[in-house]
């Protein structure tokens, strides 16, 4: 093969981790000359660390082998060369002579800390099923750059270097760094394996083109010591952190050991973050509301963000906005929302302007609309190579500074508008209002029943120990943001502090009794009697600043605790049984008797147990998040033999004021027409059967009856049926006399296949003639309440 042999160039390889805020020099000795020494490349590093506040140190990068790979014309691959002698010079770059270039050469990629690459790899850097099975390092990252023999004979010519991983770190917030200690990751489900180069040679701007490996990481990363680890690139949704920390509630408790699960959510908590090469994401412990769970397994299976708080920050935002003219593009990140508390947000812009034309010198121009936005800053600048469909430019991260908006419930935009050239394109910031009910920790408000106390940070026990009760459990409803007293009783009072003498009270709904009572604000229903109406409602506190704050008031649904119990059974006895406390929101719906009467029922609108309103059914990928709305399967007696007095479990499972429906309220839901099978299909084009109950006179138009069979002993059985226990015993007509042996053994069960509706027999426990051999039955439970 010929070689080019007469070509000597500088060139200075620049390390650009955009969202580590990395220094970006383009150092290089340009010329058009061609000496005979070969091409000579610099090879320049900077300090990849950036120091976290409450965290550990990290480590600096290195190069510790380079790679040059030769592509000819249409990316042929012609041959790669290691020339991992590198010399380092005293300002801490290096210094390689790379010879003997092949002849056709048209391209030049570097690769560097990839020592092991294999021949398959180098022919396609950006194929991930050629791509080896790798754990990403923080301190030598693997990194890959490219440049035109072109560009070589231009004058100071350079290359930026990508990484093939992202990191995530971990940061604590200055006002809990006391009392929230010793924190690190754990950091699962991230893909295994990344390809060198990024999909199309370059960088991605958005997760359209994200390549990742299909096959998932079963081991941790981080080990819950580490506050800052390397991953490879990985979908939204896809990972899951777990912080492991020492935490106390106040000075004069010992620190316990926890465990929180996060996930990294973006501002608006609905869409989650796709972990891309070369971006930074920040976790930041922001509040904690409770001790973290006391094995790494509970805090698995757990919600999200259950008992404390975080934000989220990619230092790298995608442009997901282009404009252009005729001869040049801008470029900005998206809108996005902030904490009332956060004082800093990032932006990035990108130009292919070619000359500076603003007054500071600068490709670009920043104008800020809104007061609370003080100032801003640049952060890292950055080189974009040129491609077939865009001209090279700049990338640019920008800091903004804001004002906190603690004096307000309500949230504020703001809007900065960047120039580049003749173009503009605004950014929008939206910064939430302060939340006074759940984050003034002087405004801690206590539950009580039957003037016990229940909760006496209620806000952090609904966000931490109550299942159910968010938007995503309740198909949209809010319901985590107000104080809640039950349908059926009305043992419940709130206190909240009042925390000066001039604070005032707005409460125009007589349902509501507010008043003081030893510096407190005493919540309670102005009618004592247990009611059954379904309504909402709110009153209003006046602060001394005059501040109003406003408690939502929900009636429209109930709390309860089930403990860890005998009476439910779990599939191959494993340690899922559902216990804790439950929201469970509920409806009025609404059956047709045999003499064409109608009767309206009380129902729950999920099953004992479920932490999900929603349907559920198995192998239908977009419901596979509602499994939880199966709920417990419970068992539906203990009876023990014939002498044994006949029992349904209402009384020990059931809440207060609720039982489990006889088999004829199924039947005349079923004859009113309002219980039904109905086919529903999926975004991604699945097909089911949802079976669903029609309410009236409620928020919600459907309850759903999730699919989920039934447990015999350890075994799951027809887990593509809806089946729920009813408390009819099978007698009479149906099957015994009630002096038989049997009697007691049998219940009703409603049962729904495909389209098929009906009431079937089941006993309860395996046995015959009036014995009970041990082996039960369980299913999940709908309950009503109880009609008087």
């Amino acid at each position: 093969m010929k070689k080019i042999k007469h070509l000597m160039i500088w060139i200075g390889l620049l390390l650009s981790l955009v969202s580590c805020k990395d220094t970006m020099e383009a150092i290089g000795l340009g010329g058009d000359e061609i000496p005979a020494e070969g091409l000579v490349l610099n090879l320049q590093l900077t300090n990849f660390t950036k120091q976290q506040i409450g965290t550990r140190a990290g480590t600096s990068e290195t190069f510790n082998s380079l790679w040059a790979v030769f592509y000819g014309d249409n990316n042929e691959y012609l041959d790669k060369a290691d020339y991992s002698t590198l010399e380092q010079q005293p300002d801490g770059s290096y210094k390689v002579k790379i010879t003997n270039v092949p002849a056709g050469t048209k391209n030049v990629h570097l690769v560097a800390n990839a020592s092991d690459m294999t021949e398959s790899e180098a022919h396609d850097l950006q194929s991930l099923t050629a791509a080896e099975e790798r754990d990403p390092q923080l301190d030598a990252p693997i990194c890959w750059g490219e440049i035109s023999i072109d560009k070589l004979l231009e004058a100071n010519p350079s290359v930026t270097m990508l990484r093939q991983c992202a990191k995530i770190s971990l940061e604590i917030d200055n006002s809990i760094q006391s009392n929230f200690t010793n924190a690190g990751l754990y950091v699962y489900n991230m893909a295994t394996k990344a390809a060198i180069a990024p999909a199309n040679y370059t960088e991605l701007t958005t997760t359209d083109d994200l390549a990742e490996s299909t096959a998932l990481r079963t081991n941790p990363l981080g080990g819950g010591t580490a506050t800052t680890v390397a991953v490879n690139e990985t979908s939204a949704g896809k990972a899951m952190v777990i912080i492991k920390a020492n935490y106390k509630k106040s000075e004069e408790e010992d620190y316990r050991e926890g465990y929180y699960k996060v996930e990294l959510y973006k501002n608006d908590k609905k869409a989650q973050y796709a972990l891309l090469r070369n971006h930074h994401y920040t976790i930041k412990v922001t509040k904690v509301n409770d001790y973290g769970f006391s094995t790494l397994d509970e805090a698995k299976k757990s919600q999200p963000e259950n008992r404390l708080e975080v934000e989220v920050r990619d230092d790298n935002p995608e442009i997901t906005r282009m404009i252009a003219c005729k001869d040049y593009e801008l470029g900005v990140s998206d809108y996005q929302e902030v904490n009332a508390n956060t004082t800093e947000a990032t932006v990035t812009i990108v130009t292919t302007l070619p000359k500076a034309t603003s007054s500071n010198g600068k490709l670009y121009d920043v104008k800020i609309n809104n007061s609370w936005i003080t100032d801003w800053q640049q952060e890292t600048e950055n080189n974009i190579q040129e491609t077939s469909s865009s001209s090279k430019g700049k990338k640019y991260t920008l800091k903004l500074k804001l004002e906190k908006n603690n004096q307000s419930e309500n949230p504020r935009p703001g809007i900065i508008t960047v120039t580049s050239g003749d173009l503009s394109l605004d950014i929008t910031i939206k910064q939430a209002g302060f939340d006074f009910r759940k984050d003034d920790s002087e405004r801690r408000v206590t539950m009580q029943y039957n003037n016990s106390t229940v909760a006496d940070n209620y806000f952090s026990w609904l966000d931490t120990d109550v299942q159910g009760i968010t938007p995503t459990d309740m198909q949209g409803a809010v319901r985590n943001d107000g104080l809640h007293f039950c349908v059926g009783t009305a043992n419940i009072t709130y206190l909240i502090p009042k925390l000066d003498k001039k604070e005032i009270i707005i409460n125009t709904d007589n349902k509501i009794n507010v008043k003081e009572d030893n510096g407190k604000w005493k919540v309670s229903l102005t009618n004592t009697t247990a009611n059954n109406d379904l309504w909402k409602s709110s009153f209003t506190i006046i602060n001394k600043a005059g501040i109003k704050i406003t408690y939502p008031v929900y009636h429209t649904g109930i709390f309860h605790k089930i403990d860890d119990t005998d009476y439910q059974l779990t599939e191959n006895g494993d340690n899922t049984k559902v216990k804790g406390w439950f929201y469970y929101g509920v409806v009025k719906v609404q059956g047709k008797k045999a003499d064409g009467t109608t009767t309206t029922y009380y129902m729950l609108d999920r099953n004992l147990g479920a932490s999900n309103n929603g349907y559920y059914a198995p192998d239908v990928v977009a419901l596979e998040n509602n499994k939880k709305a199966i709920g417990g399967y419970f068992c539906i007696s203990k009876k023990q033999n014939t002498s044994d007095a006949n029992q349904d479990l209402s009384s020990a499972l059931a809440p207060e004021g609720y039982t489990i429906p006889t088999d004829a309220v199924f039947e005349e839901l079923v004859n009113a027409g309002n219980l039904e099978v109905v086919p529903q299909s999926t975004s991604l084009g699945e097909t089911y059967n949802c079976v669903r109950i029609k309410t009236v006179d409620s928020e919600l138009p459907y309850i759903y009856l999730p699919m989920g069979g039934f447990l015999e002993g350890e075994s799951h059985k027809n887990p593509i049926h809806v089946n729920l226990w009813t408390k009819t015993l099978l007698s009479g007509t149906q099957g015994f006399s009630t002096t038989s042996h049997e009697y007691g053994f049998w219940y009703r069960y409603f049962d729904v296949y495909n389209k098929r509706i009906g009431l079937s027999n089941m006993r309860f426990v395996s046995g015959s003639n009036g014995m009970n051999n041990g082996r039960y039955k369980a299913m999940p439970i709908r309950l009503i309440l109880k009609q008087t």
